[in-house]
């Protein structure tokens, strides 16, 4: 199996590939999975997704104005874009959950944690490149892609938001920031994660979340994965006659059911041809 356009690797894949490198797949490769002959599900849309990605929307809102202007925007300006940005992803229906059962929970949610990035996270920030996507080749027809939110000149650090129920590992996600923009000719020496967590409305808001990482211990983390992504595929492509994995093969991609994500609701190979390694657990 071989592919003409390039292979895309995005920056946003590296940090869950080690959980399951199958499921990623089924996200990152998924026209070339399915053309090699195996159904994949279509993953429903999540309101914490969409709540994220109002949020996004605000705080690149705030940056882009402050690069622009050297000041941040009034707090309804930001207020708006998040509202409605999260009805727009909200409109061809949505998965809510307990954290956010309906939709005017989100846009309140959205509000609350815009307002808080307003406050705690944008006035130390002095943006030079605000959600640019920036690509590298790494290796012959494999281009790495990311988009980090911002990276500022305090001094050049990658900032990455991130608005999940919890903060997870990013590190890898970070070392791929890091190097597209090392490698685009901006210095980056600090790479850090601004988290303001999703929370249901009866409780109170939290305040942000700011950690540092280190930049070179993140760049070994992305590239270490990214050469196990490219192994993989070429397995995939190929076959590995050691291994006695034929070409298209599933297990050219580990499997994790003991994954916290093995879901029908987080996994697009889940129950599929694609993955079945869910179902002995479930039997048991």
């Amino acid at each position: 199996m071989t592919t003409a356009t390039p292979t895309i690797i995005r920056a946003s894949s590296l940090s869950g590939y080690p959980d399951c490198p199958r499921r990623s797949a089924a996200r990152m490769f998924r026209a070339e999975i399915i053309a090699a002959g195996h159904d994949l599900r279509d993953s429903p849309r999540s309101i914490g997704a969409a709540v994220g990605t109002a949020v996004h929307k605000a705080a690149s809102v705030m940056l882009i104005e402050k690069a622009k202007t050297g000041s941040l925007p009034p707090l309804s300006t930001c207020h708006d874009a998040a509202v409605e940005t999260v009805k727009a992803e909200a409109a061809d229906g949505m998965l809510y959950d307990r954290e956010t059962p309906a939709l005017n929970e989100a846009q309140t949610q959205v509000v609350r944690m815009a307002t808080v990035y307003h406050h705690d996270v944008a006035p130390d920030i002095q943006p030079l490149i605000v959600e640019e996507r920036m690509e590298a080749d790494v290796a012959p027809g494999v281009v790495l892609s990311g988009q980090s939110d911002v990276i500022a000149r305090e001094p050049g650090r990658v900032r990455d938001l991130k608005t999940g129920k919890m903060l997870g590992n990013h590190k890898p996600q970070l070392g791929a920031y890091s190097l597209l923009g090392r490698s685009n000719g901006i210095d980056v020496t600090e790479a850090g994660i601004d988290f303001v967590q999703r929370v249901p409305l009866k409780k109170p808001q939290p305040g942000a979340v700011s950690q540092v990482h280190d930049v070179a211990a993140a760049e070994t983390a992305a590239t270490n994965i990214i050469r196990h992504i490219q192994d993989d595929l070429q397995t995939f492509r190929r076959g590995d006659p050691v291994r006695g994995v034929l070409p298209g093969d599933p297990w050219a991609f580990p499997a994790n059911p003991s994954s916290m994500l093995c879901s029908a609701k987080w996994c697009t190979a889940f129950g599929t041809t694609f993955c079945r390694e869910h179902q002995e657990i479930e039997e048991e």
